[in-house]
């Protein structure tokens, strides 16, 4: 007997769902199914069968994109804090934000005139770096494609740097592809997020959901003043599952005074008590040895156990190194204290003027000031809320935790030239790392000095008409 392959993806998420979940109650073909579907209708069809199936895994047998605009991205960061998270954000990297609203969540003069000053920032400076990076990197048709290569080439560079200087509170786009059983379950745990914005975004998707799909979500899911003990389990817990402080890293790791001078010189701490790397090293030589180049360490290798990385990061370097879900990447708690990563600063003195350079500094030093000025101005300001007027550029204490496939991967494919440049460096100390503990293991990244790339200027999704 041949066997027979049906792609089914035109129907309702909940009754592709049902479809899925009746393999595991009658053997009869999908075909049957839909047949049986067409007679009962979307819905009815659910009805038939959900309450008594007495499993939530028919749950993740659904899909649905859920697209979310105009959030913080703190909101972006939550809804993306998700192993099993799919999709995509708005790019600082060819957007010109500018354009983006800022929130203000103290509703307040003072507040809010640190977001207009931060909004005039960026703006102004972004400007002086495009024709600072016009003349350290004229145009060369050796080099570029086209003038229009170029120029993106250039915008792309400047929006890296500038991106810095754009405050967390700046309003972003994303996209979420999700099981149904994944979206309800994740949106109940942000029910009692520390921010105000998330938990209300969160409400919002969840009763969208409950209208769309009223067999999979009730409405009485996300009301705060309904809680079963799960839920009362996620309040008393939200704080430090939403986000992890300097003074939690210090206290779990145990960091020295010398480790922690060691990361504010660019340095990774390392945690080994949780991998096998003898394990590794007496198992899998051959298999780390013969790897070629784009190809996956086998997953059975995640049973060795991980590193434990602490790091000092910026904000926006952040967002990028928590799209690999593979792995432990909680959201760091973001304050004043490591201030601006090195690598913007370095940018900044190298393509502005002397005096431009000094201007920005003191700006950024006022605006610090500003926010720590908060309480004074009739704000009752929080660690949490306080966030949304730091910028993007300002370092936080992070770790991650990491298998050695995974930290093969993020290493490999962020040590890239078209990656941010404040990342670059971690990820070329990731697979200095692991040619240190594993002598033999084949690596493929790039760990030249120099980031300029003309591909930054290819890396686009434009119309073909017009």
């Amino acid at each position: 007997m041949r066997p027979e392959i049906f792609i089914v993806d035109d129907r309702h998420p909940e009754d592709m769902a049902m479809l899925q979940a009746l393999y595991s109650r009658s053997p009869a073909s999908v075909v049957d199914h839909l047949e049986k579907l067409k007679k009962a209708g979307s819905g009815k069809f659910m009805d038939q069968y959900y309450v008594g199936y007495g499993h939530a895994s028919i749950g993740d047998c659904g899909q649905t994109t859920c697209f979310v605009e105009q959030v913080s991205m703190l909101v972006a960061k939550a809804i993306q804090e998700n192993p099993l998270y799919n999709g995509q954000e708005a790019s600082t990297r060819y957007l010109d934000y500018s354009k983006q609203e800022v929130l203000d969540p103290y509703n307040n003069p003072a507040s809010a005139a640190i977001q207009a000053k931060w909004k005039e920032i960026y703006e102004t400076t972004l400007a002086k770096l495009i024709a600072g990076l016009e003349k350290a990197h004229p145009y060369n048709e050796a080099e570029y494609k086209t003038e229009k290569v170029w120029h993106n080439t250039l915008n792309a560079r400047g929006f890296d740097i500038a991106r810095s200087l754009l405050p967390l509170g700046t309003t972003t786009l994303l996209s979420w592809s999700t099981s149904l059983r994944q979206a309800r379950d994740h949106l109940r745990r942000l029910k009692y997020h520390p921010l105000p914005e998330v938990y209300q975004v969160a409400k919002e998707i969840f009763l969208k959901l409950v209208a769309r799909y009223p067999h999979s979500f009730r409405a009485e899911d996300i009301d705060i003043e309904c809680a079963n003990p799960r839920d009362l389990y996620a309040r008393d817990n939200a704080a430090r599952n939403s986000f992890q402080s300097p003074h939690d890293i210090q206290r779990r790791f145990h960091l020295t005074d010398e480790e922690q001078k060691s990361l504010r010189d660019g340095e990774i701490v390392i945690r080994r008590d949780a991998i096998d790397l003898d394990g590794v090293r007496d198992q899998e030589s051959n298999i780390l040895a013969t790897r070629p180049r784009g190809a996956h360490l086998p997953w059975r290798m995640e049973s060795y156990g991980s590193y434990n990385f602490v790091f000092l990061l910026d904000f926006g370097s952040f967002r990028d190194i928590q799209r690999h879900r593979n792995g432990v990447c909680q959201i760091p708690l973001v304050d004043a204290r490591f201030g601006i990563h090195p690598w913007y600063l370095q940018q900044f003195e190298t393509l502005l003027s002397p005096q431009d350079f000094a201007t920005l500094q003191a700006d950024i030093a006022a605006q610090v000031a500003a926010v720590g000025a908060l309480a004074s101005q009739g704000v009752t300001p929080n660690d949490y809320e306080n966030q949304y007027y730091y910028p993007m550029g300002m370092q936080a204490m992070v770790h991650v935790a990491y298998s050695v496939p995974e930290t093969v991967y993020v290493g490999e494919l962020r040590s890239g030239k078209t990656v941010h440049g404040s990342l670059r460096p971690i990820a070329q100390k990731f697979l200095d790392i692991l040619s240190y503990d594993l002598p033999g293991i084949a690596l493929y990244g790039d760990m030249a000095l120099d980031d300029w790339t003309a591909k930054r200027g290819e890396q686009t999704i434009a119309s073909k008409v017009g």
